[in-house]
């Protein structure tokens, strides 16, 4: 399947309700601001991959540009409950929360968490550093436990979080190979967990070459590279 093709995404997704690729396809449509069609292949794969990062990041941005704040709010919460790193939602979630005027308190939550992924991003160290009356060299960022009480967490559900192994024997990076082509105009950060997700890591590293040459965040970039290297040593590891 060739990625720079959307008809070829269209084709294969008609097909594959369950693929775990649906994001591919509901970002692009989100890019073209086809809200719709982007909405209704969230919600369809999201059936199949309930949890699925990627998925409900794209909702949320969906959420958003139509001003439902509340409900994006909830969707960005639940991601970062089954994936605490994921960075674009948890500032996301913060800018968010800055409109709907919550509660300082959990504002500093979430700014703090912010700092804890991207110890250089300046808002959070702002913020911080505002409420904490602390030089921002000198705070010490703890990883601070998220929690929604609106979301009830199924252990069973859980348990999907969590990276399945692709190979039995150690890992190289380079030798996650995929006949996938991907090109720099359909490069973007989701397209990056859904390979993630998948294992697939070098196909990951090269998006994040096209995404850095595209001139995205430096810091998002540098971040995510570092995470794939963490799962591919700790895969080497098992």
């Amino acid at each position: 399947m060739d990625l720079n093709s959307q008809i070829e995404l269209e084709i294969y997704f008609a097909d594959h309700f369950d693929t775990i690729l649906f994001p591919v396809l509901a970002d692009l449509y989100l890019k073209n601001n086809e809200l719709n069609r982007a909405r209704k292949v969230c919600e369809i794969g999201l059936k199949h991959h309930k949890n699925n990062p990627a998925g409900l990041f794209v909702l949320a941005n969906i959420e958003k540009i139509e001003g439902n704040l509340k409900e994006a709010e909830k969707i960005l919460e639940h991601i970062l409950l089954y994936a605490s790193d994921h960075l674009s939602a948890a500032i996301q979630l913060c800018e968010i929360q800055t409109v709907l005027g919550r509660a300082k308190s959990r504002l500093l939550k979430s700014w703090k968490h912010v700092l804890f992924l991207d110890s250089s991003h300046q808002t959070a160290k702002e913020f911080v550093e505002k409420i904490e009356g602390a030089k921002s060299k000198n705070i010490n960022i703890k990883k601070p436990i998220l929690k929604s009480k609106r979301i009830k967490i199924q252990p069973a559900e859980k348990k999907k979080s969590t990276i399945q192994k692709v190979v039995p024997s150690a890992v190289n990076i380079d030798e996650y190979a995929d006949p996938l082509k991907v090109s720099p105009r359909l490069a973007t950060f989701t397209l990056v967990s859904v390979l993630k997700n998948q294992g697939l890591f070098s196909q990951a590293l090269d998006v994040l070459d096209a995404l850095e040459k595209k001139g995205e965040s430096p810091n998002d970039i540098a971040l995510e590279r570092e995470t794939i290297e963490e799962l591919v040593q700790k895969l080497n590891k098992e």
